[in-house]
């Protein structure tokens, strides 16, 4: 009988990536020159250390998403440096692609370059976007990384690697999970991406040595989400847009979804569905 392959998934973002700090911080954005000089090698380099601990405990198979800027332009990481068993993903617009992508019987997740939630403190905190600013689950408050969590549910998260609110508010959600700080605001800690690639490699080799130890997202059916939108955004229910007729009926009808100015929450029987609203929910926002 075959082996199963030990296969990791790695979703990776760049405003939690060591090295990017608010003096630098033009090197978040993609296709700028300090994204080009500094952001790409500097994510790089935490991925890269991930990738080899991997290698090193004999992982045969890394998936890794690319998040930032939806995944679907030029890669932040740089391909070429990385070991020769990571398959790059590019994160596409539909919230079920990374899931199918990455397949089933994963051995762990882990999470590098993140920055917290739109409110949670830190360096650049968001939700996606700047036009999202609370959602949760199931009363659950979550950002980018318990919606991941949310979407690969009940799969160990290994390892959280990046700003230090991050580290805080991924052991909030799976607290058997390592964390690696890389910098911090509120501490005003920016060591540079040479500083920490050794320290994340032996960090992430710790983690999956204690793969058992871990833990991840468990949510019970149906799904209750709930959203509110950045302060200086409101819900319109009557703004034109393609497929407003189509998603006020998925919403109301379908997830008993209601909807006021300042907040709009919905019942989903699957994850998926509801994640697919919470990206719809942009469309319905104005200006106040």
């Amino acid at each position: 009988m075959a082996i199963p392959k030990r296969r990791l998934y790695v979703l990776c973002d760049i405003e939690g990536a060591s090295g990017i700090s608010p003096e630098n911080r033009e090197a978040m954005t993609h296709g700028s020159a300090a994204w080009t000089s500094q952001g790409r090698p500097f994510i790089t380099s935490d991925v890269k250390a991930v990738c080899e601990a991997a290698v090193e405990y004999g992982v045969d198979e890394i998936i890794l998403n690319d998040s930032h800027d939806n995944g679907h332009r030029t890669p932040n990481v740089l391909p070429g440096e990385l070991p020769r068993n990571v398959r790059l993903v590019r994160r596409p617009y539909l919230p079920s692609k990374p899931r199918r992508m990455a397949g089933s019987n994963l051995y762990g997740i882990v999470i590098v370059g993140q920055h917290a939630m739109a409110g949670g403190g830190g360096f650049s905190p968001h939700t996606i976007t700047w036009q999202f600013g609370e959602v949760s689950i199931n009363n659950l408050r979550v950002g980018e990384i318990g919606i991941e969590l949310a979407m690969f549910m009940e799969v160990p998260l290994l390892a959280i690697i990046g700003e230090q609110a991050a580290v805080a508010e991924a052991q909030a959600i799976c607290p058997s999970c390592v964390g690696v700080p890389v910098k911090s605001l509120e501490n005003d800690w920016f060591p540079t991406a040479n500083q920490m690639r050794t320290i994340i490699q032996e960090k992430t080799l710790e983690a999956l040595k204690h793969h058992e130890k871990m833990t991840g997202l468990q949510l019970e059916a149906p799904y209750r989400f709930r959203l509110r939108p950045h302060e200086k955004l409101r819900f319109d229910l009557n703004k034109k847009f393609v497929l407003r007729t189509l998603i006020r009926y998925i919403l109301f009808r379908r997830c008993s979804g209601k909807m006021s100015e300042d907040e709009v929450s919905w019942e989903s029987k699957t994850i998926v569905g509801g994640l697919y609203l919470l990206h719809a929910m942009r469309s319905f926002m104005r200006r106040r």
